[in-house]
This record gives C-alpha cells, sequence and structure tokens, in this order.
C-alpha cells in the first residue's frame, strides 16, 4: 500500500504535467522527491526547456 507521500508524488506526476513556461506535456512522470526529515520537496524539471518546478511541505 502506498504511503501519503507517494501518493501525493503520484499526484502531482498525473496532474501537473504540462510545463507552465514551454507548454510542453511530460508523460514521462518525472517528479523527484526528496526529505530532509524537516520537510519533504517535491521537484519536477521540463526536459523540454530545463524549467523547474517545486511544491515544499513542512513535517510536523
Amino acid at each position: 500500500m502506498p504511503t501519503p507521500l507517494e501518493n501525493l508524488r503520484r499526484r502531482y506526476e498525473t496532474t501537473e504535467t504540462k510545463c507552465p513556461d514551454c507548454g510542453y506535456v511530460d508523460e514521462g512522470r518525472n517528479w523527484e522527491s526528496r526529505t530532509d526529515g524537516k520537510r519533504v520537496v517535491y521537484r519536477h524539471v521540463c526536459p523540454s526547456c530545463s524549467a523547474s518546478r517545486e511544491h515544499t511541505f513542512r513535517l510536523g
């Protein structure tokens, strides 16, 4: 069973596929996630124009 954080990453991968900068639709679902124990950062880099998007959540 996926964790809530995995579910959130999957949500970004399925709903935020279009780059706001160039309009490219990334079907590859290339969102990355990382944590330092205090926050979780979800990040996507557009394969077409290299624009970067992030969503950050504080834990606890």
